[in-house]
């Protein structure tokens, strides 16, 4: 939510009652709530150690590590429900 703005009390971010699918860490639901499209993020579970390890340094190491790596979550438009 941080990184992107949206929460879920806008109607922009959807929590799932049930865990990601196999091999993957999180999925994240984007809506824009004024026109309806959605993205649809995915983050591999590939990435746990990496985010692991990042979660031991101090928050702004943290946050450059995240933000600085590439590949870290894939990205495809959403249809909906």
């Amino acid at each position: 939510m941080l990184a992107t703005q949206d929460s879920p009390g806008q109607g922009t971010v959807e929590i799932a009652p049930e865990k990601a699918p196999g091999g993957l860490l999180a999925v994240i639901i984007v809506r824009n709530r004024k026109m309806g499209e959605a993205v649809r993020y995915t983050v591999a579970d590939s990435w746990l150690p990496k985010m692991l390890a990042w979660n031991k340094e101090t928050p702004l190491t943290r946050y450059s590590n995240a933000m600085a790596a590439d590949g870290r979550f894939a990205v495809e438009p959403y249809p909906g429900h």
